[in-house]
């Protein structure tokens, strides 16, 4: 065994975790501040062992390269930031969201946290600055709840669908505004933005969805990932677990990103009205990266979604579109096309060519004309050779 000795504040005995037939060996590491030696790889020979509870022979062992203590969630491992099969120590993967390409399983938690990870099978509490959770179901990055946060070890009880969180921040210097207890409970799926984290995309992108001015990520209602932009600062140290990349975006004057909130702002005629909500408003031309150096051309299927969301009336914001240098759509009015304010329009073009970057352009119509409007960029592989 490694890292069980008491290494760091608070921590670092052995720790001993059951469940059926296995139980597993680990350091029950309390060191979680420590994002610069982890990356460093100075916890590469953090060790998880696994032993048969029926005749104590090893069933495996590995050295897992872990930040916290593990936790046990159904037929897993949790190791922070990875996963492995409880059965054979085999480390868990998913389908990257962008290129498709198997990769890691991997979260991220940012922001000041010492406290230890709780679970139940569908869902990880923790501090992430405030109180967090990452929903394992729905995997599309950790949650916040500000202005309360949990203590520094483990005090948050999953507990017949409730998330329970009994006070224990008061002996803490740590300033949050809200001192208490709290009980929270399952709601709707409306305002809940995530901070994905997954290793760089590995060219060529299957399928890209970017949500411009948006909060967060966020799961659609097919299952797909949306990537908000900009992307969420995080601090140095941690950056290199998130999801990044960089869109090249020039503005017009006056131009940024725009944000209101789809419930109190709903927009029509969406089965996601929130990757409506938000704009970048003004957006005079935008590169999204699509192929690496070594792809070779491929045609792609382009969607922008648009909606007017400051009540703008038909033929107060007309534009036309570019891809690629050519107009793909001329004179367009969004809420003439939509019918009205808050109304959803899609537009689908196939067959564009790209070599390596998405070149779109939005030229106003006038100078008389509102800024142009753009909410959502999906960019789907159509062929090419890889």
């Amino acid at each position: 065994m490694t890292d069980c000795s008491k290494i760091g504040i608070g921590g670092g005995e052995l720790s001993l975790m059951y469940r059926e037939g296995v139980i597993v060996l680990c350091g029950a590491n309390a060191n979680g501040h420590y994002w610069r030696q982890f990356l460093a790889g100075e916890f590469s020979e953090r060790r998880l062992v696994a032993l048969s509870a029926k005749d104590g022979d090893m069933l495996w062992a590995r050295d897992a390269n872990y930040r916290h203590r593990p936790v046990i969630v159904g037929d897993k491992v949790i190791a922070e930031p990875w996963a492995y099969d409880l059965k054979t120590g085999r480390q868990l993967t998913r389908q990257h969201p962008v290129s498709g390409a198997e990769t890691v399983w991997q979260f991220l938690r940012p922001g000041h946290h010492c406290g230890a990870i709780s679970a139940c099978p569908q869902t990880l509490l923790m501090r992430s600055g405030d109180t967090s959770y990452y929903d394992l179901i729905d995997d599309s990055g950790i949650r916040h709840f500000s202005g309360q946060r949990l203590g520094c070890w483990i005090n948050a009880i999953p507990a017949n669908g409730l998330a329970l969180m009994p006070e224990a921040s008061a002996g803490c210097i740590c300033l949050h505004p809200i001192i208490c207890s709290l009980a929270l409970e399952p709601r709707p799926d409306h305002e809940r933005w995530g901070i994905y984290s997954a290793g760089p995309i590995d060219p060529p992108a299957r399928r890209f969805a970017i949500n411009l001015g948006a909060p967060g990520d966020r799961r659609g209602s097919n299952g797909e990932m949306w990537f908000g932009y900009p992307r969420p600062g995080l601090p140095s140290d941690r950056a290199a677990m998130g999801f990044s990349f960089r869109l090249t975006m020039e503005f017009l004057a006056g131009g940024g990103y725009f944000r209101q909130n789809s419930e109190t702002h709903p927009v029509a005629g969406a089965d996601d009205p929130w990757i409506f909500s938000s704009c970048g408003r003004g957006i005079k031309r935008c590169i999204v990266p699509v192929l690496g150096e070594e792809n070779k051309p491929a045609e792609h299927t382009v969607r922008l979604y648009f909606a007017e969301l400051e009540n703008e009336k038909a033929g107060s914001r007309i534009f036309d579109v570019k891809l690629q240098g050519h107009v793909v759509l001329a004179g367009f009015d969004p809420a003439k096309e939509a019918g009205g304010s808050h109304k959803a329009v899609v537009k689908e073009f196939s067959g564009i060519r790209i070599s390596r970057n998405l070149v779109l352009e939005l030229v106003p119509n006038g100078k008389e004309t509102g800024a142009p409007i753009l909410s959502g960029i999906e960019i789907i592989r159509s062929s090419g050779d890889r």
